[in-house]
């Protein structure tokens, strides 16, 4: 499943690819993942220049003339861009077809979306407009955490994956993220001291960004159909039940924590 790194590197992707190409034409082939009937997504799209391309949380939103086309890749899922006359994949949700000939597709498993806003409304799209603050970004410092935690007795790591509090962190990345800060994932947020909630911090920031510069997710495609670098052997206790820790030696072990499991060292991580 895309999380923020690889969202982050597909918007950069395809912020460098696409910027000044004109969409021409669309094929939609799944119209329920589109938030207006496909006539008016066409009549909005159709004409319009790519004027760059960012993240919001799991969303990529690609800056056009005057609308936004926003992109959630839900359970799994790529955006691939394909030079003129290469054929598209099979399965696809929609194709874009650009100025110079090149076609773009949007592919993904489950939950994905294919949004169209006008630039101002953009914040009436509420899906991102709820959206929490962002961990790469300048404000998101470890006194802004703090603040996020404070009086919340929800365990942290359901906070974590909470994109109304932080946009962008999923399952994949949490279990580093809560071992690098050496905290148990069912503490509740309001129980850490002002010391673990700057190593949270702290591990929130080395792993997203370590992720980030290995380009993402080795399983998942960038545009240009490579795959990011970030691998198992990147992983510090992230599926790796019974391995031994790379602090202490312990065996790590799955627990299940709410209605998601998370990979811990029993020995660095005590409730």
């Amino acid at each position: 499943m895309p999380e923020l790194p690889e969202i982050v590197h597909r918007a950069r992707e395809m912020g460098a690819a696409l910027i000044g190409r004109t969409v021409t034409a669309v094929d939609i082939v799944q119209p329920k993942c589109l938030n207006v009937d496909v006539d008016a997504f066409e009549r909005g799209l159709v004409g319009e220049t790519i004027r760059g391309a960012h993240h919001a949380g799991k969303w990529i939103v690609v800056s056009l003339d005057g609308h936004a086309l926003l992109l959630n890749l839900g359970m799994g899922g790529e955006v691939l861009l394909h030079a003129p006359g290469e054929p598209l994949p099979v399965k696809i949700q929609a194709a874009f077809d650009l100025d110079d000939g090149a076609r773009v597709s949007v592919h993904f498993s489950w939950f994905g979306y294919i949004h169209l806003m006008a630039n101002d409304r953009l914040a009436e799209h509420r899906m991102t407009a709820e959206l929490g603050i962002d961990p790469l970004a300048e404000s998101f410092t470890s006194q802004a955490l703090a603040d996020l935690l404070d009086g919340r007795r929800t365990r942290v790591k359901s906070l974590l994956l909470d994109q109304r509090v932080i946009a962008g962190i999923g399952n994949m990345y949490s279990h580093d993220i809560l071992f690098r800060a050496r905290i148990h994932p069912d503490r509740p947020a309001n129980s850490l001291s002002r010391n673990e909630v700057e190593a949270l911090w702290r591990g929130i920031r080395d792993t997203l960004r370590t992720a980030v510069d290995l380009g993402g997710s080795a399983w998942e495609r960038g545009v240009h159909g490579n795959h990011g670098s970030f691998d198992t052997e990147h992983l510090l206790v992230g599926y790796r039940e019974g391995q031994p820790c790379p602090s202490c030696g312990a065996e790590i072990v799955k627990i299940r924590t709410g209605s998601t499991q998370a990979f811990i060292c029993p020995q660095c991580q005590v409730l």
